[in-house]
């Protein structure tokens, strides 16, 4: 029995100067796979539109992009709203190529036709191309026509930072909040869903009341096409269709 407690004795000895060479371990520099940084966060509104405006290979406007919201903003004179840096409490509701194409969606609004092709004299013969976004907005030619282009983006901005949480805190309930225009004409209303889509401006729908908003309201509601695009100025939510309180 002595001679093991001995062997053990020993055994352990050597365990522990020989532990005393060992190095320490070096320091482990973790690098997350994932980026959980807001990959537009050092950029304004204004800053993001103007990097996603670009045309598809053919030469054709991308319908998730921003060509004609970029060209809209500048004719309305209201880069500053969507650059502005005084406050970071500003809901962007971004208009994409989609939104402005369609029948009553916004060049059909403030121009009354949909038409996004310009005729010119080539040579003597009359020749029909796609005109550039800028010259679409060319046909914002009376004061009538700029002051409801001003409207639908000034609706389009909302006073209050607005995220599916914690803003839209419990599902299947309208929150109400204030836009650019003011007074009750300027209310706008989201609900989020238990599936975590946003919309706005929504008529009833299952187990869901209407919006607190007029009937004409109803007829343009949408559903969030992307959500929660930070900004150092606000949060962007991508719409593929305009929305309204009352009819601009």
């Amino acid at each position: 029995m002595m001679n093991k407690i001995k062997y053990l004795g020993l055994l352990l000895m050597v365990v522990l100067v020989s532990s005393c060479d060992l190095g320490l371990q070096e320091t482990f520099d973790f690098q997350p796979e994932v980026d959980l940084t807001d990959p537009h966060g050092n950029k304004t509104a204004w800053e993001y539109i103007q990097s996603a405006n670009k045309l598809s290979e053919d030469g054709t406007f991308d319908g998730e992009m921003f060509n004609f919201l970029a060209a809209a903003i500048q004719k309305a004179n209201m880069v500053d709203l969507f650059n502005q840096t005084s406050t970071s409490n500003r809901t962007y509701l971004l208009l994409n190529n989609n939104a402005f194409t369609g029948r009553g969606d916004v060049i059909d609004i403030i121009t009354g036709s949909q038409s996004t092709s310009i005729t010119e004299d080539v040579n003597g013969v009359p020749t029909t191309r796609q005109a550039t976004a800028e010259e679409v907005m060319e046909r914002v030619d009376t004061p009538e026509k700029l002051e409801k282009l001003k409207n639908i983006l000034k609706y389009h901005i909302v006073t209050s930072y607005v995220q599916q949480v914690p803003t839209l805190f419990e599902a299947e309930v309208w929150y109400t909040f204030q836009t650019l225009i003011p007074g009750e004409d300027g209310l706008i209303a989201f609900l989020r869903e238990n599936r975590w889509r946003i919309f706005v401006n929504g008529k009833n729908r299952t187990n869901t009341p209407a919006s607190p908003l007029p009937e004409t309201a109803f007829n343009e509601y949408e559903a969030v096409r992307s959500h929660n695009y930070v900004f150092n100025n606000g949060v962007g939510h991508i719409l593929a269709d305009p929305v309204r309180n009352k009819p601009y």
